[in-house]
Formats: structure tokens, sequence, C-alpha cells
């Protein structure tokens, strides 16, 4: 073989080598990562759309879900039709379609960079793509990231194919993409706007004018198609005024005379997500930048993100590529604007208009197109070999640095963080949230390393207390002002004795150390050793309203939780809401004794706020409910209850609230809230 038959045999097996690379790199992540906190949300959803066909969202936390995660739940639905598998085999089965949409992402880069900037762009660009922590940290989730991420940047490539080369099959496959791109999240909705500002750079004529108008109705015709396709048609043809929506802009446009009236070519369920989600971004949501909170976003928020979660090397490559194409020593011509207009429109959308700062996961459709950008500095050729042997030489200790910053973490890629913020180690300092703990390690906490400890621990203890203690830092750091305020005792007086994956912290905290700290505080008022409901899955419903959970029913602290911590039902309602809370195991236990404070909070005239009245504990044998001899009460008055029975063996436990005090802590009037502070369940 000749140097240059080795060189082209090179450069073809390259792409396929990282590819492969990235997608083994993805089951190691997918078998060492537990469950991340929206991911039962986007399986669930994609199970219901499978086998009831129904995308009509129950609740809120369905706001942001698509029809894209019926992908996810096709092999689970395939491989578990008895019922058998565990929740952890189910979930990596979902997470599979998710990894092969990263590959098939990653080739999509390198095609298009190569058709752009040759073979050396496109490995250039490939490499920056499977060697991303980020891409690799939300490439085998289930969520809807990575679908979205794929979807614009085919969208893009389509539009880009099709007007370099117009014909009519471009125009289907774009008009296609387009669609398919809308099934994904809303943030896909911004390629219209998109588009359009692309077209508009490109006008020269008014003939040019009506074109681009043409085109833009053709891929927004396509798009109806798809999505109602994709919905299964679900309440297409639905007038606002039959809608149920929770935004002010879309209750205004519902209550708009003749608007009201006109039926709507889109499916209910689509409608009804971008409602959800317009409230939701108006809202005020608390985030965490660099030691500081606020609930009403950080416009600098997914710029710091970008500085210190992406690798500098990347980030070096990426500033290389910007100066040759500012200097025009290298462009691309009719492509230069679909790789920057999305990059900009995006960055200043979630910068000024976007509230909710909580994961650079929500900017990762940027970084296709910016990986696609960078894939110039490959091609360029200096003017002399001098020039161009320091060229590579830069570029390959440039590469050499991602990869080995890359490598650093694996196989656990979400709480990555570059060498500016001083690592993932140091993480917790700039970000929280997904951007490093994202409830990843929970399962590896509770599963693998609580039994391998040779002394008794309390994970996320609600209150101060004693013994080894373990939180993760979500809540030690604090998401919002309130939860950094309850952990404040232990993050300011006690230093850690372990570190569990950058995620957790371990203290030992002596009652002689407590007492010194802490002596103003309020304790643990009982003993939560043996409280089986820290194993299981919280969980609430209602009827006639949605509920919020804050923390989780059981929290360690047995009573001294703050309202902000009770599950609740919402809004207020004028008459008492029947509604339950309770918890769910993925085996049977035996259950003899249960506690649960009812009410929004467990001391002081608080107390009788929200308090249940009229209640019955039930339990759960995986097909009904069975309400528990005993434990039914009528005219209750306390704020903390506790029902002993013959032992029984159950897969859920809750507390059916049929009654209870309003906001003022009385029985009649309005302002009525089912509320649960804590449950607690003990064999004996």
């Amino acid at each position: 073989m000749t140097p240059e038959q080795r060189r082209i045999w090179l450069g073809r097996a390259l792409p396929w080598a990282l590819l492969i690379l990235f997608a083994l790199r993805g089951l190691a992540a997918m078998q060492t990562d537990g469950t991340t906190a929206d991911e039962p949300l986007h399986l669930g959803y994609g199970e219901r759309g499978l086998t009831a066909g129904t995308f009509i969202r129950a609740n809120d936390t369905l706001n942001s879900k698509m029809p894209v995660s019926m992908l996810n739940a096709l092999p689970e639905v395939l491989a578990n039709r008895s019922g058998t598998l565990s929740w952890s085999r189910r979930l990596f089965l979902a997470r599979l379609p998710s990894l092969l949409l990263g590959v098939l992402l990653g080739w999509l880069v390198w095609s298009w960079a190569r058709a752009l900037f040759g073979p050396r762009g496109g490995a250039l660009a490939l490499l920056l793509y499977t060697f991303c922590p980020n891409v690799l940290a939300h490439s085998h989730l289930v969520t809807t990231d990575i679908s979205t991420t794929l979807s614009m940047l085919a969208a893009a490539y389509a539009l880009w194919r099709y007007l370099d080369r117009p014909s009519r099959g471009r125009l289907l496959v774009a008009m296609a993409a387009f669609g398919l791109a809308q099934l994904t999240k809303t943030t896909a909705a911004f390629l219209f706007p998109i588009f359009a500002l692309i077209l508009a750079l490109r006008l020269r004529s008014r003939k040019d004018l009506l074109r681009a108008a043409g085109l833009l109705l053709l891929l927004g015709l396509g798009a109806v198609v798809v999505i109602n396709a994709g919905f299964f048609f679900e309440g297409t043809g639905t007038p606002l005024k039959g809608y149920a929506f929770v935004s002010d802009s879309f209750q205004k446009l519902a209550a708009t005379p003749v608007l009201r009236d006109i039926p709507i070519p889109l499916p209910y369920g689509y409608v009804q997500g971008i409602d959800m989600v317009s409230r939701d971004s108006r809202a005020p949501y608390w985030s965490y930048l660099r030691g500081r909170h606020t609930d009403q976003g950080f416009h600098s928020y997914f710029l710091w993100a970008f500085l210190v979660k992406v690798p500098v090397a990347t980030q070096i490559l990426l500033l290389l590529a910007l100066g040759l194409w500012a200097s025009g020593r290298l462009r691309a011509p009719g492509a230069d604007d679909f790789l920057l207009v999305p990059v900009v429109f995006l960055l200043l959308y979630f910068s000024l208009l976007f509230r909710i700062g909580v994961g650079v996961r929500y900017i990762l459709p940027i970084f296709p197109f910016l990986f696609v950008f960078a894939g110039r500095v490959a091609a360029f050729r200096p003017p002399s070999r001098t020039r161009a042997r320091w060229q590579m030489a830069i570029v390959g200790a440039l590469t050499l640095w991602l990869a080995v910053s890359s490598l650093s973490v694996h196989p656990q890629y979400i709480p990555y963080f570059n060498e500016i913020a001083g690592g993932p180690a140091n993480g917790w300092r700039w970000l929280l949230d997904s951007n490093l703990d994202w409830g990843q390690d929970e399962d590896y906490v509770r599963n693998v390393w609580l039994p391998r400890s040779p002394v008794p621990v309390r994970l996320n203890p609600g209150a101060p207390t004693t013994g080894r203690i373990a939180v993760d830092l979500n809540r030690l750091i604090g998401l919002d002002p309130g939860i950094a305020d309850r952990y404040a005792w232990l993050r300011e007086n006690f230093k850690p004795v372990e570190k569990i994956r950058w995620t957790w912290w371990v203290f030992d905290v002596t009652q002689a150390e407590l007492d010194r700290c802490c002596a103003d505080r309020p304790r643990t008022i009982e003993n939560p050793d043996g409280d089986l409901a820290l194993s299981g899955q919280p969980f609430g419903g209602a009827e006639g309203a949605r509920v919020r959970f804050e923390e989780r029913l059981n929290d360690l602290s047995l009573g001294t939780g703050d309202p902000a911590d009770a599950a609740r039902t919402l809004p207020p309602r004028p008459k008492p809401v029947k509604a339950w809370f309770g918890v769910l195991w993925a085996s049977p236990q035996t259950v003899g004794r249960v506690v649960a404070y009812p009410g929004f909070n467990s001391q002081g005239p608080e107390a009788r706020k929200f308090l249940a009245l009229d209640y019955v504990f039930q339990s759960w044998d995986g097909a009904r409910w069975t309400d528990i001899p005993g434990t039914r009460v009528t005219g209750n008055a306390s704020p903390r209850v506790e029902h002993r029975f013959p032992p029984l063996r159950t897969l859920g436990m809750r507390i059916l609230i049929e009654r209870e005090r309003n906001a003022d802590g009385v029985e009649s009037g309005g302002g009525f809230r089912a509320a649960c502070l804590e449950i607690a369940a003990y064999e004996r």
C-alpha cells in the first residue's frame, strides 16, 4: 500500500472509528448513569403514545414532552410485554434509541463538514462532536435533547442542500425534515424564524422575496402534515375555545371573538404543549450561577455555561475558525449563514428571553453547527510549508488536549467542567442542576455505595442531625435560596470526609459539634431509621387539580419541614379537594405502621393550614388500591397522625385525603388545597 493509498484508507476509516468509539463510550455511560430526573416522564409519555394512542398532557410535568419519545419507548414496550422487566433493564432498552440518534447526528456532522471543507474538515468536526462531553452526557438519556439537536441540524442541512441545488426531491426532504423537527421539542419551532432570517440575508430582488415566501409557506404546510401524523391527528380542528389554556397569551386568544371559534389545523397535544411551555418560560424560576440565585433568570447564564462546560480546546478551535471566517481567508459561501444564524439566534433568545437556567443542554442544538463551522480550521492551507507544519502541530495538540479532557471523566459525562472551572470537582462553584447533578448518581449511592458503608448513613436529611450524612450537591449548595438555607448548617460548619462521583458529599457529625454550631435550628423530631418510604418513589394525584412536589414526601426531617417542603395541589379551589399522596416500591414491602403529616406544616399556627380532616390510608397490590382497616379518620385535628395495623405485603402506600381545611385553617369558605408534608412507613 502506497503512502497515498494509506492516507485514503485512513481518511475513510477514521470517521467510522470515531463513531464506533462514540457508541462504545455511550454504552458505558448508559450503564453508569442511574435514572435522571426527567427520564421517567419522557418514557411514560412515549409509552402512553404507543399503547393508548394519546398525547394530551394530563398534568404540568408533561409540558415539554413530545411524540419522539415513542422511539425510546418502542424497544422497552416490545421487550416488556409480560411486565417482568426491572426498571433498570427497561431504562437501558429505552436509552438505546437515543444513542443511535447520537450516532446518526455524528454522521450528519461529518457529512456536512466534509461537503464544505473536505475530508480533513469532516474529520475535525466529527472529532469535536464525538469527544464533546456535553453531547456524550445527553446522547444516551431518555430525553428529547439529542433528538432535537439532530432534527434541527438535519432540517438546516436539508434546506441548504435544496438551495444549493434545487430539485423536487430535495424540497420534499427539506419539508419532511422541518416537520419531523417539530415532533421533538418546542425549541424546534424557532427553525421558522431562523430560516426566515437566512432567506432574508439572501434577498437581492422582489423575485427572491416571493420565492422565499413561497418556500417558507411550503415548509409550514409540510410541518402541519407531519405534526398531525406524528400526533395521530388527535384533536385536530379543535377551536381555541375548546382548549384549557394555562398561559396568559393563549387565554387572551381563546377569549377573542371570531378567533376563538376558528378550528386549529393542528393536534390538541401540540398546541397544548406550546401553551404550557409559553407559560413556563415566562414564569419565575430559580436559577443558580456562581453562588447566586435569582428567579428572574441570568442573562449571562448560558454564556457562562458555555465557557465552563465546553472543552477549552474546542473553544480555541472555534476562535481560530471564527478568525478564518472573519478575515475572509476561508469561507463557505451559501453555508456560513446556515451555520451562524441558528447559533446567534438561539443564544440571543435563551440569554435575553428565557428564565429557566438549569442546564447547558438547552443550547445543545447550537453545538453541531459550531462543530461543522470549526471544520474549516483543518481545511485551511497556509501559504508556506513552515506555516502548514505549525498549523498541523497546533491542531494536533488541541485535539489531543480535547481527547484527554474528555476521557478524564469517562464514563460520567454529565458533571464535566473544563479546566477554566477547575474540573468537575469544582463545578458546583459555577452551576448546578443538569450541568452537574441530574440525579444520575442517586441509584449508585443507594444501591451500591450505601450497602458498602461500614456505618449507618442518612441521605439528604432535611434538618440538623448527627451521624454519617450523605447529601447531593443540588441540595447541599441549593437549587434555590430555601434549599440553600436548609442545608447551610451542614455546608458552613462541616467539611466532607468523602466525595462520591463529584455529585455527593459525605459528612460525619457528632452531637457535640451539632450543639456548638446549630443549637438554634430545629432538629429532627423523630428517628427515621427503618423508614421504608425512603427506598420508594413518591407520587401524588388529585381530582380536578394538579400536584406539585418541592421535595420528597420523606426527607429524613419528619416534621421539621417548612411549607415549601409539602406536596400540595394547585390551584386553590372553592371546595375541598380530593387528593392522594404516597410512595411506590419496585418490590413488595412488609408494612405494619405509617406516620404522616397530612398538611402544609407541622408546627405553629400554620399547622392548621390545609390540614386533612377526613382521610384513609390505602395499600396497592399492583392492580387496585384497598383501604387499610382501622386507618379511616373523620374530623382529624392532629398535624401528625400514626396508625398501626397487622403487617401486610404491599407495592405501595398512600394517604387518600377526602376533605381538608382551607388556607385560613378553617372548614368553610374557599382556598382549599390538599397537602402532605411527609409520609413514613415501617415494618412495625
